[in-house]
């Protein structure tokens, strides 16, 4: 049964969220009643919170990076063997240019 269900918020696409979080409400408010309600708006707002925080955080890491974010290891060692390769390229040139 749960699988069919599943399936078929898959398949609603956008509306699958709204309609569970309609879902969540009505259980809620008809298992505990009022207080479900509250509790429900409780841990909504927390997860808003949660969120938003989150959102914050990453926000603020991001703008520490700069325009430029470092390099990966990987990139970092493509750049290092370019430089060497420069530098024996240029100085073998040299050396020919002097002879």
């Amino acid at each position: 049964m749960w699988q069919g269900f599943c399936e078929h918020l898959k398949e609603c696409g956008r509306n699958g969220g709204p309609f569970c979080f309609a879902l969540v409400a009505v259980l809620c408010m008809g298992a505990l009643g009022d207080w479900g309600m509250a509790v429900f708006a409780a841990v909504l707002a927390a997860g808003i919170g949660w969120v938003w925080a989150s959102i914050a955080g990453q926000r603020q890491k991001f703008e520490k990076l700069g325009k430029m974010p470092p390099l990966s290891e990987n990139e970092l060692k493509r750049a290092r063997s370019k430089l060497v390769n420069r530098a024996k390229h240029s100085s073998h040139v040299q050396h020919q240019q002097s002879h």
